[in-house]
């Protein structure tokens, strides 16, 4: 399931758009347009279709063109 999200670096305020490629408890591999490095603190919400939000911060672990890795070190679940 390739689901749409935002992140952003942790304590900046644009959010930039990208998809999972595949998602577990503990991280998210992530196809996004943008660069970023490893080791980058990030701020990411996901919005799934049964309209459950999940927000969420975790670090980059690998970073390949076009995608990244991220750890997730906590997250908070959302109804809409």
């Amino acid at each position: 399931m390739h689901i749409p999200l935002h992140y952003r670096l942790s304590g900046m305020p644009d959010w930039c758009d990208a998809r999972t490629v595949n998602i577990s408890r503990t991280g998210i591999l992530v196809r996004a347009d943008e660069a970023v490095q490893p080791e980058s603190k990030l701020d990411i919400r996901l919005t799934f279709p049964l309209k459950v939000t999940i927000s969420c911060q975790g670090s980059i672990v690998r970073a390949e063109e076009q995608a990244f890795a991220v750890r997730i070190h906590r997250y908070r679940l959302h109804r809409i």
